[in-house]
């Protein structure tokens, strides 16, 4: 035996007797989960005191039939309205500054009418509890779906990690709604899913069309996300998904006697401002326009995927749409708690497919390369304050490792038109 045979073994050796350690395992699970512990107090704490980005006084501003679009480019005229300044003075009376930023779709926030009729510290109070439960959804979904056949302690640690990294803490201090629409997206993967003898037709439809159109309050995530269904062949559903937005658009044009078109471009005006003020997406480290042009080749390369991509290779598919998401458009770095759910591409041999060989070496390379960036995002970044070197060097890290997983899908389509 040659003496690089000889260091794989004993690697490989080493590594059975790292996992078959109960003693260690539990051990490492202990630290994780006092970590996470740690974690999701502070960010309870930050969300009773901030949850600045739940656009509470967006739905409420709506609900009263107020242009939330228009109160959000004129700062300071949203505190004149009493139902509202209630909402501001939370933080103007400890000596904060927060403004409307009504970036989402009429049809989006219309999602969050029925916590307008709580107090907005009530409210806040509230949002936090349900992202603690859409978190606890989150993590049953993905481990009936795409983490079915994986390990338990490595699923509860990558669930741990996840709780313990800085994105989901701050994703629950500021109150954002990834956690909700994610949890909302995953319930939909879940119910396609089911076994033959669970299904039901009309209720599948309902759910799955009604768990979508949930999904998209944080669409710059799950857009390119509910390319799965296309996959899944589950047109009807995505058609359907979109429909209710549009029919929630034409109300909100006929509630506030604004035009469509209007209605349509009002929230992108918003959300301009915030283009470059992002984590490590594409407007960030590209000027608008060429920004813009990557984004749309991005898009039309993981449509061709999911149009094409073998359908056993599902979990591949899912990381590489998780992968892009997160960068295509402005996310700032609270959203990448769902990096984590990108190890789905590990958990079923048949789904890793990497440079066009499906070889042990492969995916050891790939696993630990996922493991380095996966270290980077959820602490390395906040270790250095997120300073420029940090995010160009996690961003370099990040990209490669995107373009890497989808090359193999790309060349998992080759093998199959092939074959």
């Amino acid at each position: 035996m040659t003496p690089t045979r000889n260091w794989k073994a004993s690697k490989m050796r080493l590594l059975r007797k790292w996992k078959d350690n109960k003693a260690l395992r539990i051990a490492v699970l202990a630290v994780l989960a006092a970590l996470a512990a740690i974690s999701v107090i502070k960010g309870l704490q930050n969300a009773a005191q901030f949850s600045q980005d739940f656009q509470w006084d967006a739905a409420k501003a709506l609900a009263m039939r107020l242009d939330p679009y228009e109160l959000s480019m004129n700062p300071g005229t949203a505190a004149k309205y009493p139902e509202l300044d209630g909402f501001y003075r939370m933080f103007t009376d400890r000596g904060l500054k927060q403004e409307m930023e009504a970036n989402q779709f009429p049809s989006l926030l219309m999602l969050l009418f029925p916590m307008t009729a709580l107090p907005p510290q009530v409210a806040k109070i509230v949002w936090a509890i349900l992202n603690l439960l859409f978190t606890a959804g989150i993590i049953v979904f993905l481990r009936r779906t795409f983490f079915n056949e994986t390990d338990p302690y490595e699923y509860a640690a990558l669930s741990l990690l996840m709780l313990a990294g800085t994105p989901y803490r701050n994703q629950l201090g500021v109150g954002q709604h990834t956690l909700f629409s994610f949890f909302f997206f995953m319930l939909a993967v879940y119910i396609d899913s089911l076994p033959e003898e669970k299904r039901s037709g009309l209720r599948d439809f309902v759910i799955i069309t009604v768990c979508l159109a949930i999904s998209y309050f944080k669409y710059t995530l799950t857009a390119p996300l509910a390319l799965y269904f296309i996959f899944r062949k589950r047109y009807r559903e995505f058609a359907a998904s979109v429909a209710i937005h549009a029919v929630l658009t034409v109300l909100a044009v006929i509630w506030l006697k604004k035009s469509l078109l209007y209605m349509l471009t009002a929230p992108l005006k918003v959300a301009s401002v915030l283009t470059s003020e992002g984590g490590l997406d594409l407007g960030v480290f590209l000027p608008g326009g060429l920004s813009y042009a990557a984004g749309l080749v991005i898009a039309a390369v993981l449509v061709m995927i999911a149009v094409k991509l073998p359908e056993d290779m599902g979990n591949l598919l899912f990381t590489i749409l998780i992968l892009w998401s997160l960068v295509m458009t402005y996310h700032r770095t609270y959203d990448f708690f769902v990096f984590s759910a990108a190890a789905a591409m590990f958990t079923a041999g048949r789904n890793m497919v990497i440079s066009g060989a499906e070889n042990k070496e492969s995916t050891d390379l790939m696993f630990v390369w996922y493991v380095i960036l996966l270290l980077m995002l959820f602490f390395g970044l906040r270790a250095f304050d997120e300073n420029t070197v940090s995010k160009i060097i996690t961003g370099i890290t990040y990209y490669a490792f995107a373009a890497a997983v989808t090359l193999g899908g790309i060349k998992a389509i080759r093998g199959k038109t092939n074959g």
